[in-house]
């Protein structure tokens, strides 16, 4: 048995960045389309771009880059800043989880 969390990132205690977020990201990048990633998620494709805008409004950047539809098809990557928010919130989290597991230890002895 250990101590984990789940890390947000938040503004004024409204968190915008967690871990489904981070999984709709990832395989928004994957995929190369925020609506492939919704449906495998199970999520609505309107609810995905709410949570999309929703990070690059208290971010203040673009994370998604965005190909219209058309003859052709359309799509979605992570942006060089979606990466790399994607990159430090995964360190964050695992290093969070990392001082959890060990103040676990600490608090309620070795298991």
């Amino acid at each position: 048995m250990h101590g984990k969390v789940k890390v947000w990132l938040a503004n004024d205690d409204r968190g915008f960045l967690g871990p489904g977020a981070l999984k709709l990201l990832k395989l928004t990048d994957e995929k190369m389309s925020l609506k492939a990633a919704c449906t495998e998620m199970r999520l609505s494709y309107s609810k995905g771009w709410k949570i999309i805008s929703n990070i690059e409004r208290e971010m203040d950047c673009a994370i998604l880059t965005r190909q219209q539809g058309g003859r052709y098809g359309g799509g979605c990557s992570l942006t060089d800043a979606g990466r790399e928010l994607t990159r430090k919130y995964e360190e964050l989290s695992e290093r969070v989880n990392e001082i959890t597991k060990e103040l676990y230890k600490k608090v309620f002895g070795e298991s």
